[in-house]
C-alpha cells in the first residue's frame, strides 16, 4: 500500500520561494507607497505657503515683502518680524504643520525663478520644494526633483539623476 500524505520537500521549496518573491515585491511596493505619500504631503504644504504667501500679499501689500529664497528670512511686516514660514504661522496666514522636512526643502519664490526657485517648472511661482538627498528617501525624489505652485498653476520636474 502506498499512502502519500503530506508534501514532498520540492514542493515545499517551490512554494517558498513563490512566497519569497512575491514578500519581495511587497517591499518594493510599500517602501514606494510611503515615499509617494511623504511627497504628497509635502506637496500640500508647498501649496499652503504658497496661498499663505498669496494672501499675505493680497493683505499687506508691503514692499518691504522680498522673502530671500536661500533661507526664507526677510522683513514680512513691521509687527511679524521673523523666517518664513514662521512668520506667516505668527501672522496667522497659515497654520503651524511642520514644516522642516527631512526629505525635501521648502522655499518661497515671490514670483522669481532664481536662487532655489531657477529651476521651477512654471513661471512666476510663489512657493517650491526641492527633494534632499537622503538615503531614506527614494531616488526619484532625491536631487533633481523640484515643485512649484504658483497663483495660477502647480507643475513638477524630475531631474535626470
Amino acid at each position: 500500500m502506498n499512502n502519500k500524505k503530506g508534501f514532498t520537500l520540492l514542493e515545499l521549496l517551490v512554494a517558498a520561494t513563490i512566497i519569497g518573491i512575491m514578500a519581495v515585491f511587497a517591499t518594493i511596493s510599500y517602501k514606494n507607497s510611503v515615499a509617494d505619500a511623504r511627497m504628497e504631503a509635502a506637496k500640500s504644504r508647498v501649496a499652503a505657503l504658497a496661498g499663505a504667501v498669496q494672501r499675505f500679499r493680497i493683505e499687506h501689500p508691503n514692499p518691504e515683502f522680498n522673502p530671500s529664497n536661500a533661507k526664507m528670512t526677510d522683513v514680512i511686516s513691521n509687527t511679524c518680524v521673523n523666517t518664513l514660514p514662521t512668520g506667516l504661522i505668527a501672522c496667522g496666514f497659515i497654520g503651524n504643520g511642520g514644516w522642516s522636512d527631512g526629505y525635501v526643502e521648502f522655499f518661497v519664490c515671490n514670483e522669481k525663478k532664481e536662487g532655489n526657485c531657477a529651476s521651477s517648472p512654471i513661471d512666476k511661482p510663489l512657493a517650491c520644494m526641492t527633494g534632499r538627498s537622503v538615503s531614506k528617501q527614494v531616488a526619484r525624489y532625491k536631487n533633481g526633483y523640484i515643485y512649484c505652485v504658483s497663483a495660477m498653476e502647480k507643475g513638477e520636474t524630475l531631474g535626470a539623476e
